[in-house]
């Protein structure tokens, strides 16, 4: 299943990302066209693999009536061109390469794809990879189209194999990771002034980027951004040091959600949760010494919140209900999260040993996204609380930016649009960053004006440096 970059459980932009907006099939194999689980079996190409390169054809699964080529072409210049194009396509076709997988056994739930593009428009789509991971990345691809069923949820309709990566390619393997520093515990410094960690894609490949927020205010377009990533799977969802010498991240380049760290300056990029369940939303603590971050756990449909130290040790569970997108109290004593325990995402807090879990929301309609602010005395979060009836649960327009005092009261509306307001973050006690179509903009609480920022990004991340 494709999961979509609202913060959902187990959030999209990949069609999702980014927690559990799309609907979740009740599996841990991705189910095909009938419902049913595909059946593990011998597959006789498997026996000789396919090329990675070339025109490939797409068969239609169960009966779909879906079906087409897939096409991959080496530019030789460490870029790779991927098409796609489909007969008897419908308005709605989202399509992924994944790793360790085969058309046969299907796609585990829980895995996201190294390459995505978020639909197939009228049967057709074309991107180019800009990294050579493509040709080099390790193990069985597959590329993949899903479709929806009549009962909503998404189900493979094409699918072909496209085997693993040529035997004189895999030694060019590093050319796919970011080079370290020789001194990974001095990281560069930015100048003065507040800055935006924020995730963008930019040809089919989804990064970590910086933002000097005033240079951008001058320049009047996206130049001032500085990449830090380059991996070609998804990389997405920062959060700061409190010293502003590190990022974590969410990162997708092991197969599946890991929490990542790096330098400032992109260097030194390590796996600080290294397993194989997914995890997402990191918050460092206030203090420095700790993250906080969703977690799945005993093959739960919900990730929960846990807390791990920086060098990967003392990993340990908060809550037990589900929960995901901590947002630490300046103070470091209190988590407010989102949890769709009560059947729908609401806010809670907890202090910040998991006990006191207090629910904050009470809104049939989703409430997610919780970022504190600085004075400690408000909640800023995202909701479909304005639209009793969303076209779509935990993803679309009808999604606003709220804020409310720390115990749930004063609920304030700040945004009053036709376009999907997203993933809150205080820039100060009076103004917040967030998302609002795809695009980064500032707002005053008192609504008094609205700057955009960049044409491209989401899950902003603020710090400033001359506090």
């Amino acid at each position: 299943m494709f999961f979509s970059f609202c913060r959902i459980s187990t959030g999209l932009v990949l069609l999702s990302s980014l927690t559990a907006c799309a609907t979740i099939v009740p599996s841990d194999v991705q189910t095909n066209t009938s419902g049913a689980a595909v059946t593990p079996a011998t597959s006789a190409a498997m026996a000789n693999p396919p090329s990675r390169f070339g025109t490939i054809t797409l068969a239609a699964v169960e009966g779909s009536g879906i079906s087409g080529t897939f096409t991959a072409r080496d530019n030789g210049d460490g870029t790779t061109l991927l098409g796609i194009s489909l007969v008897n396509a419908a308005e709605f076709h989202p399509w992924g390469i994944h790793a360790s997988a085969s058309c046969d056994a299907g796609v585990p739930l829980d895995q996201r794809p190294i390459f995505e593009l978020p639909d197939i428009e009228n049967g057709h789509k074309q991107e180019t990879v800009e990294t050579p991971a493509y040709k080099i990345f390790p193990g069985n691809l597959i590329v993949v189209v899903f479709g929806i069923a009549p009962d909503g949820s998404q189900r493979i309709v094409a699918c072909a194999d496209l085997g693993p990566a040529a035997a004189g390619d895999v030694s060019a393997s590093s050319a796919a990771s970011p080079s370290a520093s020789p001194d990974c515990a001095t990281g560069a410094i930015l100048g003065k002034g507040g800055w935006l960690a924020f995730s963008a894609t930019q040809n089919s490949n989804g990064d970590i980027y910086l933002l000097n927020v005033q240079d951008a205010l001058k320049a009047g377009n996206d130049s001032a951004r500085l990449r830090l990533t380059t991996n070609p799977a998804a990389d997405f969802d920062p959060t700061w040091s409190p010293d502003g010498t590190r990022i974590a991240f969410r990162s997708q380049r092991d197969g599946n959600d890991e929490i990542y760290v790096m330098n400032v300056d992109g260097t030194c990029q390590a796996n600080l949760t290294n397993d194989s369940v997914n995890e997402w939303s990191p918050a460092w603590s206030p203090d420095g010494t700790r993250i906080a971050f969703a977690r799945f756990y005993d093959s739960n449909s919900f990730t929960d919140i846990a807390v791990i130290n920086l060098d990967g040790s003392g990993l340990t569970r908060l809550t037990t209900d589900s929960g995901e997108y901590p947002t630490w109290s300046p103070d470091g004593k209190r988590i407010a999260f989102s949890t769709a325990r009560d059947g729908n995402y609401e806010i809670y807090v907890m202090n910040a040993d998991g006990t006191g879990q207090t629910r904050l929301t009470n809104n049939p309609a989703y409430d997610m996204s919780p970022a504190w602010s600085p004075d400690e005395k408000r909640i800023a979060f995202d909701t479909q609380r304005d639209f009793p009836h969303p076209a779509e649960v935990g993803i679309g327009p009808e999604f606003e930016i709220h804020v409310m005092n720390v115990d749930g009261s004063g609920d304030t509306r700040l945004t009053d649009n036709a376009l999907e307001d997203r993933f809150p973050e205080w820039v100060s006690s009076d103004t917040l960053v967030f998302s609002q179509n795809g695009q980064l903009v500032m707002l005053r609480l008192d609504s008094s004006g609205k700057i955009q920022l960049i044409g491209s990004g989401t899950f902003p991340a603020w710090h400033s440096f001359d506090r």
